[in-house]
């Protein structure tokens, strides 16, 4: 692995609120929803001005991690490895992530997480209900041949008409490319059929 990846103090970064407020695809608060049902939250980009480390990518994250009260956020340095900002005295730096938890992480092929959906405009209850279905019937067709023999298939899912956003749990053969390619098809005719997908895992559909 050619960079270090660390764990710094998220309060301890200094953030350019521009950068958050960027239009890069994403939907603030859309992803913040998603990445409230996970951890670790996606690495961010650090670089050290005197003894302060400052996001120079991934501020969104950032902000984020910030607002939902995370103690820690993964980190990859410009300016060299964790002892040598250590040795610098620069603030907020806590752990080096081990490299065999990274290379795990990487080896894994299915991940059981949540798939966070927002649409577009608010549908009647008996839509929501049927969109709900529709992902549920989906994943239980799906599922079983796309996972590796013997894996366990839960589904969990619910529709907050508030959002509204469509929150759905399985696990997900993320090493699969024929499965992925499905997937995404599939969302193209929910948004297309039933209701337009406004964004997904936070980011803009379509």
């Amino acid at each position: 692995m050619s960079f270090q990846f660390i764990e710094v103090t998220p309060s301890e970064v200094l953030l350019d609120q521009a950068e958050v407020e960027r239009d890069d695809g994403f939907v603030y608060e859309h992803l913040k929803r998603y990445c409230s049902k996970f951890t670790p939250l996606p690495a961010i980009t650090v670089k050290a001005v005197g003894q302060k480390l400052t996001a120079v990518r991934g501020q969104k994250y950032l902000a984020i991690a910030r607002e939902l009260g995370h103690e820690r956020i993964r980190a990859v340095s410009l300016d060299g490895t964790f002892d040598q900002l250590k040795a610098r005295g620069v603030r907020g730096l806590l752990c080096v992530v081990p490299t065999s938890q990274l290379e795990q992480e990487e080896r894994a092929t299915v991940i059981t997480g949540w798939h966070v959906l927002f649409f577009r405009s608010r549908p009647s209850a008996e839509l929501a209900e049927g969109i709900r279905a529709r992902f549920d019937r989906f994943a239980n067709e799906t599922l079983p041949t796309a996972l590796p023999p013997g894996t366990a298939i839960s589904i969990e899912s619910h529709f907050d008409s508030s959002g509204p956003c469509l929150e759905i749990k399985f696990p997900t053969p993320v090493a699969n490319e024929e499965w992925a390619k499905s997937y995404y098809a599939f969302l193209l005719a929910v948004s297309s059929e039933l209701a337009l997908i406004e964004t997904y895992q936070g980011r803009r559909f379509g």
